[in-house]
């Protein structure tokens, strides 16, 4: 049974609790933090809060305004967040703590920002690789343990999954698990946060990443691998098909190449794209137009030659009917092509090598025919030619890279001058039949699974 006053004394709490927040609301973006949780606080509890709320550096409700996200905010989204009108509650977010440095938001805080959504299972389903192999050792479950997340991380529930080449890499075993096995592969996804240990981000926001284990219903990911909150004119459908492939085709073109955007079409260099139809291809070529250079690019069938040109590609080849190496000479009137772009691999590799022009430039970039074998540096004497063989993360490692990389593609999308096309939408439990059309180069733009 309460005791007298006892009831009053909470009354009079929570009021001072909630005029504390509406006080400093315009300091900060507050969490969206539900009422009844306020409510049901302890006292204890609800002294420390607007003990906390109180003090000048720390307040244990708000979050500052987010580093600038790559994305451009909705014309829905207040632009600017410090005259937020009122906190938006969303049912179901319960807050853990909070302390928040707002003059340093990047600063390294050890009484660590947490929220978390209500109800997260203990289970979930998802692709288990227990061996390298084919596309059988794809297991589906739905006994998988949810992942427990650390500081500067956050829980996402997953809706849309990337598949990538370089998942069929990690279940064959040519590239080998840091792990071991049994793995979950996977490196891209979007969702939606339900748990988060970064003041960057709070339970509902809809986020795209590039992690690891994305082949499960709930990923554990890095907040500095992760964008969001997505607008609502990005869907998180193309948001899950831009990232990785997007970002791997534009660091290429702009870091490996060295291509700068000319003032006029097809003043730029001559490149060459392999298996232009694809996911990466297509955003290649796409790219590549936008910067001005003359872009060739080779597919295997009328129709995907037809696409190719479509993304912007003034000649195309098919690889399947035409000699490549002797048509790109024609093209080129003997000149050859200043940059090779091949994701192909072992099968194209020494083609390359002979349609390259003099002092130019092969990036070798993907083994979707195998890797290539091992080169005898003195062949490449002979025109004085480069060979690169990069790799995405090696060009977004510090926060300043991937914001440059990040704001540049996702500006690209949003201008539509880069278009992301989705070939299917597989259930995660059709897992195999996804990399078996992508490896028989049955696809052509993005394969995605749905959770």
């Amino acid at each position: 049974m309460m005791a007298a006053g006892t009831g009053s004394r909470h009354a009079t709490d929570i009021i001072s609790t909630i005029n504390t927040i509406a006080v400093h609301r315009s300091r900060s973006r507050l969490l969206e933090l539900p009422l009844l949780n306020l409510l049901t606080l302890s006292s204890s509890s609800r002294r420390r809060f607007a003990s906390s709320a109180t003090s000048t550096n720390h307040f244990c409700v708000c979050r500052p305004s987010p580093i600038p996200s790559p994305i451009p905010a909705s014309p829905h989204q207040h632009h600017h967040r410090n005259i937020h009108p009122t906190p938006f509650i969303r049912p179901g977010t319960n807050i853990s703590t909070t302390s928040v440095n707002h003059h340093n938001p990047r600063a390294k805080n050890t009484n660590f920002y947490s929220t978390m959504a209500a109800e997260i299972p203990k289970t979930m389903s998802g692709v288990v690789i227990e061996k390298p192999g084919g596309v059988d050792v794809l297991k589906y479950k739905t006994d998988l343990p949810v992942p427990e997340i650390k500081e500067g991380e956050l829980l996402v529930k997953n809706e849309y999954i990337g598949v990538n080449f370089i998942d069929t890499y990690f279940r064959t075993g040519l590239y080998p698990s840091s792990s071991g096995y049994p793995l979950i592969t996977g490196k891209e996804a979007s969702g939606t946060v339900v748990s988060s240990k970064h003041p960057r981000f709070s339970p509902g926001d809809r986020v795209a990443y590039l992690g690891d284990a994305a082949y499960a219903e709930y990923t554990s990911v890095s907040a500095s691998r992760c964008i969001g909150p997505l607008p609502e004119r990005i869907s998180s459908e193309t948001a899950a098909a831009a990232l990785l492939q997007g970002l791997t085709a534009l660091t290429l073109v702009r870091e490996a190449a060295g291509i700068e955007q000319k003032l006029g079409i097809s003043e730029g260099p001559w490149t060459l794209v392999h298996a232009a139809a694809g996911g990466t291809g297509s955003l290649l070529v796409q790219i590549l137009s936008v910067m001005g250079a003359k872009v060739i690019a080779t597919a295997g069938g009328k129709e995907k030659c037809e696409q190719a040109h479509h993304h912007g590609a003034q000649w195309t080849v098919d690889s399947k009917s035409e000699d490549v190496v002797e048509r790109v000479k024609e093209i080129t009137n003997g000149r050859g092509v200043d940059v090779i772009f091949d994701g192909v691999g072992k099968a194209t590799f020494d083609a390359d090598l002979e349609m390259v022009a003099r002092k130019g430039t092969v990036i070798s970039f993907g083994n979707a025919s195998g890797k290539v074998e091992p080169l005898d540096i003195l062949r490449l004497g002979a025109k004085n030619v480069k060979v690169m063989r990069p790799v995405l993360f090696g060009y977004i490692v510090t926060p300043e890279e991937w914001e440059r990389w990040t704001t540049e593609l996702f500006e690209l999308i949003k201008t539509e001058k880069v278009k992301i096309k989705v070939h299917e939408v597989y259930p995660l439990q059709e897992v195999a039949r996804a990399h078996t059309d992508l490896e028989g180069r049955k696809t052509t733009g993005k394969l995605l699974l749905k959770v």
